[in-house]
């Protein structure tokens, strides 16, 4: 089982936003495209604003555990990315990645020159496809590439920059020249509870938004967007946020959540989630969704829902078990 995590920004319904000019996690719901693999999984990190916070890149700081985010799976490369293809993903404003394997891309938006950028992916043999000159294809969509220019500057066998999409603002990349374009086609911004969700993180620094919150490959158990708020000086806030039908329901699950995780509920590794968390709150917003927020506690790092969706304890909390039944 498999729970995803994830996010984008700019302009409404249809056409094609890739200026960068909207800011925030709201922005990118109004530039990611509305798709079933955006559904799955969208994660946004505001770059600046998590070094900025962390008070730079050091590993041991408050908000180290969020460095990344936005871009998780070519974090890896960050190091060979500015002389593979001219931008540092780290000095980036913000990062979005949304899709599920193998229909996933991602986005950086501002700290590059697009000139750098473009004479990179020349010097690689890219070239301009014909249905959209800023799309630079350097290898056919999925293709390994082992001896190429291209795996000659990064670890062989990936395929995440067989294509790169290069505007004023924003590189977009992919296995294909549909991923390298995430904005392009209907906004997830507009679908209301996205948009909701989105509203109820308020601002954070990372975030993910999935319908999979139950685990598996195909939609399972509510939609939910889980994230972090904070800024430089401040203990970060962990938010969840939880997608309901009703007025009624949403009052159902907050009395749910509230026994699972202010009450006998555990993590996957079988911890209370009232030893990791404190300050633990739980409230029912406009449009029907439930808030969750706390701190973390103690020595726990920074992000514990964002982790929590991966090791699959969340996955349990929505998996339709009772409260306290989660180990």
């Amino acid at each position: 089982m498999t729970v995803l995590l994830t996010l984008v920004g700019t302009t409404a319904c249809g056409g094609d936003s890739d200026d960068g000019s909207k800011s925030g996690f709201i922005g990118a719901l109004d530039a990611v495209r509305d798709d079933a693999s955006t559904r799955a999984w969208l994660e946004f990190g505001d770059t600046a604003a998590i070094v900025k916070a962390n008070g730079g890149t050091d590993r041991a700081g408050p908000y180290a555990s969020l460095l990344g985010m936005g871009y998780t799976d070519v974090a890896t490369m960050g190091e060979q990315l500015p002389q593979a293809l001219g931008f540092d993903p780290a000095k980036s404003r913000e990062a979005w990645s949304a899709g599920r394997e193998p229909d996933k891309g991602g986005v950086f938006v501002g700290g590059f020159d697009k000139g750098t950028v473009t004479d990179k992916l020349k010097e690689l043999g890219g070239k301009p496809e014909p249905s959209d000159s800023n799309v630079y294809r350097l290898r056919a969509d999925n293709e390994l590439g082992f001896d190429d220019p291209l795996a000659q500057k990064l670890p062989l066998g990936t395929a995440r920059f067989n294509t790169v999409r290069v505007s004023d603002r924003q590189v977009g990349y992919g296995p294909g020249a549909r991923l390298a374009n995430l904005t392009h086609g209907a906004k997830l911004g507009a679908d209301s509870d996205a948009r909701s969700l989105g509203e109820c993180l308020d601002h954070p620094l990372a975030a993910v938004l999935t319908d999979r919150a139950g685990g598996g490959e195909t939609p399972n158990g509510p939609r939910i967007a889980v994230g972090v708020r904070g800024k430089s000086g401040a203990a970060g806030t962990e938010v969840l946020c939880v997608a309901t039908a009703s007025k009624d329901a949403a009052k159902a699950e907050a009395d749910r959540l509230r026994a699972v995780f202010a009450g006998g509920g555990t993590t996957s590794s079988g911890v209370a989630w009232n030893v990791v968390l404190t300050d633990i709150r739980v409230e029912v917003t406009d449009r029907h969704v439930v808030e969750v927020t706390a701190h973390p506690s103690g020595p726990v790092r920074t992000g514990v829902f964002l982790k929590a969706l991966n090791d699959m304890s969340l996955g349990m909390t929505f998996a339709g078990r009772s409260p306290g039944g989660e180990s």
